[in-house]
């Protein structure tokens, strides 16, 4: 719709001459013109400017089409909104307008999905007759969104000279307008609720609409609309009624199905219980929950993800080399010359394709027909909301959307964690922690935790624990006492060896790391560690360095470094076994101690 509406802006010149050149900011029949203050303000704001000319003609009347496609740009609506608002009303507008107001088509889709007026009034009302003055007060409570107020007005009595005058459906509107200040009497103190209304009386009184809006902090939207967003890709899994979709722009997002839903594949309405994996979707979402599901299939097409390795045009046909996403396998794959091509979501010619790009592709009897490319880079900022340990760690940001994003990390190759300037180890992260993640080629690189840090230092005097968490009290140097919540995962050091947390009492000086309130590690002077065992799970083995890397009970990662000499032994054989003989996902104890923050030095070991 949005682009009818700019294709629009000529006829609309001609019809109401609402645009007009951003060089004519002067009106030369405002000078002395008792609206001028107001009809400029709306020029300014771009809601109402004037003639080819340089005049505004305020004393020209309005019809009830122009009037409301003045109202409908009282709302900021964005591609998307727009496009859905034209699907839903388009075919009513077209129905019940003459094509001479034609321009207006999408103005009034709008005033329909707001509510400004409803479609029984569109297929009674003269759109090209001039609008009277009760009449813009009815549509413009409607467009402020103040109709409940109007309803418990309905029965006021007015102070209006001519308020006999006044139609019975039109008094609560009037009465609401007249408590907010946006109409008064003239010097009469007549309302003239039936006479036509001037360009300067509807810029005064939307004028003083919009001081109304802005005193209360409102910003207008349309509640059926808000909070839309759309994303197309290929579904990577159905778990119940969360979809999980591989988006085209390379990152997997999951999204819960609403039980009122549409599902359709190939148009034709659908449950939920036939979608599966790898079928191309496009969602539509509001506020993070999928209203709208459109799933594309065919027999003779496949979708197919992956990072972009080369393009060639060697042959009649051009030609793609990818390697497909979450495998080392590569593929080719002809390009047809009419192929659709998108990057970055905008239109793009096949020689804008670039290596490293993640990629999209429909391929049909072989041919690539269309391509959905993203450079993979960018930067998501939200909450953490799942974090899952394993061989490869899995974990979830939310945004202030609702969109949840998931990424997963090979064990042996974790992103980097940040907190202010140092660098953390990964299972420092913690669910509900502000980030920002950045992704390099469809990668997550880096994970930013937000906030500000500072240090503390002094004598720990209290602990106190309940079931909202633990909190330090801290006696500082000038005697004054400061409290602190504890991170439940806060690194504890006793020069550089990490120890427990239960190592440290009441009555030890410690240096504090504080991040936003909460203790994130802990540096005591003079004690020494009483960690001799570590209890956990077998993540990985690295033969390179004699290492094992485990997850411990207290979801810690360590390092657990062997000796020539240490001992392995199987609790279920009672057997010595080799460590590369230890099976992933194992549980273990080992003995021992650290060496420094992530690294325990094991002389014997058990897996059980």
């Amino acid at each position: 719709m949005r682009k009818r509406v700019m294709t629009s802006i000529m006829a609309i010149v001609l019809a109401i001459s609402l645009t007009v050149p951003a060089f004519a900011t002067t009106y030369t029949d405002l000078t002395n013109h008792w609206a001028k203050t107001y009809m400029e303000a709306l020029a300014s704001a771009g809601y109402m400017n004037g003639y080819t000319d340089g005049t505004m003609k305020p004393d020209r009347n309005m019809t009830t089409c122009e009037t409301l496609t003045l109202l409908s740009r009282l709302y900021t609506l964005d591609t998307l909104q727009s496009k859905m608002i034209a699907d839903d009303y388009e075919t009513i507008a077209k129905a019940n307008m003459p094509t001479s107001v034609s321009w207006a088509y999408g103005y009034i889709e709008v005033c329909l999905a707001a509510g400004i007026i409803t479609e029984s009034e569109l297929k009674s009302i003269d759109l090209t007759a001039n609008i009277k003055k009760e009449q813009l007060a009815v549509f413009l409570v409607r467009a402020v969104q103040l109709t409940s107020a109007a309803e418990n007005l309905k029965d006021s009595t007015l102070t209006f000279a001519d308020a006999s005058t006044i139609s019975e459906d039109c008094v609560g509107s009037v009465a609401e307008l007249l408590t907010l200040g946006i109409v008064k009497g003239d010097t009469a103190n007549n309302f003239s609720p039936k006479t036509n209304v001037t360009r300067a009386v509807v810029a005064t009184m939307v004028a003083r609409t919009l001081d109304y809006l802005e005193t209360k902090g409102t910003a207008l939207s349309i509640a059926a609309y808000a909070g839309l967003a759309q994303q197309n890709g290929v579904i990577a899994s159905v778990s119940g009624s969360t979809i999980y979709l591989r988006a085209v722009d390379g990152l997997t997002r999951a999204y819960t199905v609403a039980s009122g839903a549409k599902v359709t594949v190939n148009g034709v309405a659908k449950t939920l219980g036939v979608v599966t994996a790898n079928s191309y979707a496009l969602v539509t979402t509001q506020n993070g929950v999928i209203t709208n599901l459109a799933i594309t299939s065919s027999t003779s097409a496949v979708w197919v993800q992956g990072i972009l390795n080369s393009v060639s045009t060697a042959t009649s046909y051009g030609m793609i080399y990818l390697t497909q996403y979450g495998t080392t396998q590569s593929a080719s794959y002809s390009v047809s010359s009419t192929a659709t091509i998108t990057r970055n979501g905008a239109t793009a010619v096949f020689s804008a394709l670039t290596s490293t790009d993640f990629v999209t592709v429909k391929v049909e009897n072989s041919i690539v027909t269309e391509i959905y490319a993203a450079t993979g880079d960018v930067s998501i900022a939200g909450t953490v909301t799942s974090i899952n340990y394993g061989t490869t760690v899995s974990y979830t940001v939310t945004d202030i959307n609702g969109t949840i994003y998931c990424f997963s990390s090979a064990i042996a190759s974790l992103p980097t964690i940040t907190r202010g300037t140092s660098t953390i180890t990964f299972d420092r992260l913690n669910i509900g922690s502000k980030v920002t993640v950045t992704i390099d080629n469809c990668v997550v690189t880096i994970i930013k935790i937000e906030g500000t840090a500072t240090t503390a230092a002094g004598e720990l005097t209290k602990i106190t624990s309940s079931s909202s968490g633990t909190v330090w009290t801290i006696k500082g140097s000038t005697g004054a006492e400061t409290t602190y919540t504890l991170d439940d995962d806060a690194a504890v050091y006793s020069g550089t060896t990490e120890i427990a947390l239960s190592d440290v009492k009441i009555g030890d000086s410690v240096t504090l790391e504080v991040y936003d309130s909460v203790i994130t590690a802990v540096h005591v002077q003079s004690i020494v560690s009483s960690s001799t065992k570590i209890t956990g799970k077998v993540l990985s083995i690295d033969t390179s360095k004699y290492q094992l890397l485990i997850l411990t009970t207290e979801e810690k990662l360590v390092y657990i470094s062997l000796s020539s000499t240490a001992t392995i032994i199987n609790a279920k054989t009672g057997q010595s076994i080799y460590y590369t003989n230890i099976p992933v996902d194992s549980g273990l104890v080992a003995y021992g101690s650290y060496t420094d923050t992530r690294t325990f030095a094991a002389k014997s070991i058990i897996i059980e």
